[in-house]
């Protein structure tokens, strides 16, 4: 039951058996993206003295996080990859932030409740998924919610936290200003001061090297404008996944509200809340599905569920009780504690319907179940099999750019790695992240011979086979070098005869350079 005394011993034996689950559930359903590749060229190109680099010939900040990238380059030092480094730390940091929340309860509810709060957060699914993935979802995650936390003890180490997740991603400066304003109005504390002059520093930075205070990801994925309509397709689909979860909204905006009105300290803290869910609406939140809600979850929980433990403590106050919304509690406390638990326990795929799974809903996705595991994999690659050539890229092939190791790779579908085509104007919103509009002209303009998938169907390429772990790609030439494709072609995983056959049933001089673009209108 939930509000009988608790006992000590076997609230901390259950505390560590969901510890345990929890690191079961996560290292189950680890996984590695496609995205997480960026990552991981430029950690590589800085471990071998290339700079914080893609392309060796020009600098472009094409990832979203900084820090995650100096992380896993350090690895390198340690001969530690950073497929493996980024599981481990994944991890261990949505190991981290189930403990900080652990420990408050802990705190909390001492002599009063069981783990629920911990139950709670070790059933979430997409906590787990995102416990990995490659990407820094699981370190930000720890550093907002922990420096929420002493945000609300007024503990100077909040800044430090802050200014660590800032450096992470780009939406962890909005806590670290916030947090800040806070201090400085209602503190009169100048403590801030130094993590402003800090973070102003690594803005320089950017600024020297790579000639722009926003990272390129800005003009890629979060440049085109307000998107609130998909920003409302992207919560409903958490609605669509947690259908309880509505629940633990109602009781986080009951103690929202209650703060707001009765501690003025917690306002500035709480509009940062508020204004992060602001932004995710405006930019129509991300392809992955709830990804972008993963760092403020936990603690929107936590809000629940102190809104609980309040109601508990006042309910044994006879001059409390007149309140409707604790008289009504004190009614359905075993019915509250059930739908705290069941509002993550609780988690419906919304892109499976009727037996069948469906690629996406409205442009969302849920890549962990299309890539699986498959990415964990090192084995498979014809390492620096292209380094001769010039490729163009989609999102999905950046793991084959990480091991072929193209001497240029122009990412085509957001232009993440190419400064130009990031703010390459776009006529109709679609897929967040996906939305560029790539043409022939790009292709030409940066010397591409290779296209690693023909998006652009209306144009005829002639192709060259890799097989990649038994599984036969074709890679489509925009260019034709006879001396650089007869070497790629002499290699175990590639094969050239429908190029070759082609070039026979046009008669063409194999022996002679030849540009395909020609061919489509392209001089």
């Amino acid at each position: 039951m939930l509000f009988f005394k608790r006992n000590v011993i076997s609230f901390y034996i259950l505390s560590l058996l969901l510890f345990i689950f929890a690191f079961y559930q996560s290292f189950k359903w680890k996984w590695i993206c496609d995205d997480a590749y960026i990552s991981f060229v430029y950690a590589r190109n800085l471990y071998e003295g290339s700079g914080l680099v893609f392309n060796f010939e020009e600098r472009v900040e094409g990832y979203t996080n900084f820090l995650w990238t100096l992380l896993l380059s350090l690895g390198y030092f340690l001969k530690l990859t950073p497929q493996f480094l980024s599981l481990f730390f994944g991890i261990l940091f949505y190991l981290m932030t189930l403990f900080v929340f652990f420990y408050e309860e802990n705190r909390l509810s001492v002599g009063k409740i069981y783990p629920f709060l911990l139950v709670h957060l070790a059933l979430f699914f997409h906590l787990q998924i995102f416990a990995t993935s490659g990407l820094e979802t699981s370190l930000f995650t720890f550093l907002v919610c922990f420096g929420i936390l002493l945000w609300e003890k007024e503990n100077e180490f909040l800044f430090l936290l802050f200014f660590l997740s800032a450096l992470v991603r780009p939406e962890g400066a909005l806590f670290l200003s916030i947090a800040s304003l806070d201090w400085l109005f209602r503190k009169r504390s100048l403590k801030p001061v130094l993590f402003g002059f800090l973070f102003l520093g690594f803005l320089c930075f950017r600024v020297f090297y790579y000639d722009d205070i926003f990272p390129n990801t800005f003009y890629a994925k979060g440049n085109k404008g307000a998107y609130f309509s998909q920003g409302f397709y992207y919560l409903l689909y958490f609605f669509k996944s947690y259908p309880l979860y509505l629940f633990i909204l109602v009781l986080s905006g009951i103690q929202i509200y209650q703060l707001f009105l009765n501690q003025k300290k917690f306002r500035f803290l709480l509009s940062s809340i508020l204004l992060y869910i602001f932004y995710v609406l405006y930019v129509g939140g991300d392809f992955m599905g709830n990804r972008f809600w993963i760092p403020i979850l936990p603690y929107l929980s936590y809000l629940a569920f102190r809104q609980i433990h309040e109601w508990d403590i006042n309910s044994q106050i006879e001059s409390k009780k007149t309140s409707f919304f604790l008289s009504l509690y004190t009614k359905n406390q075993i019915l509250v504690a059930f739908l705290f638990i069941l509002s993550t326990a609780v988690y419906i795929d919304p892109l499976k319907t009727q037996g069948t799974r469906i690629p996406d809903w409205h442009g969302i996705v849920e890549e962990r179940m299309f890539y699986e595991d498959h990415l964990i994999r090192t084995s498979g690659y014809d390492n620096g099999a292209l380094s001769d050539f010039r490729v163009a890229f989609f999102g999905a092939q950046a793991h084959f750019v990480y091991y072929l190791r193209p001497n240029f790779a122009f990412e085509a579908e957001s232009g993440l790695t190419d400064r130009e085509f990031a703010k390459k104007k776009i006529e109709t919103r679609g897929r967040v992240g996906h939305e560029s509009e790539l043409d022939l002209k790009d292709l030409f303009d940066r010397k591409i011979e290779i296209l690693l998938d023909n998006r652009l169907p209306k144009n005829n390429f002639p192709y060259i086979q890799y097989t990649w772990r038994n599984i036969p790609l074709r890679f489509y030439l925009l260019s034709y070098d006879p001396v650089k494709i007869s070497s790629l072609c002499q290699r175990n995983d590639w094969n050239c005869s429908d190029l070759f056959e082609t070039f026979k049933l046009k008669t063409w001089d194999k022996n002679q350079p030849k540009s395909f673009l020609e061919s489509n209108g392209i001089h």
